[in-house]
């Protein structure tokens, strides 16, 4: 899926701070981001969560609850 399909689908399911954190990524703003559940569906979800670290990111999902859960690479310590 390329960045303007992802970023097209994100914002139909209205996820605006998910496209906003993509779009820091690619400005190198941000490296470490953190991320609420990505909405449409476990597929959607890993092709986001592919892209996001294709850029250098590395991934945190918010869990609402003042927690969050680090997603790492294989390999990454």
């Amino acid at each position: 899926m390329s960045r303007d399909e992802i970023l097209t689908k994100l914002l139909s399911f209205g996820a605006i701070s998910i496209v906003h954190t993509i779009q820091d990524v690619e400005a190198g703003r941000a490296r470490r981001v953190s991320i609420p559940s990505i909405p449409g569906g476990s597929a959607f979800s890993r092709e986001v969560l592919g892209f996001l670290r294709s850029l250098g990111a590395e991934v945190e999902f918010s869990t609402g609850f003042g927690g969050a859960i680090r997603l790492r690479h294989l390999g990454s310590s």
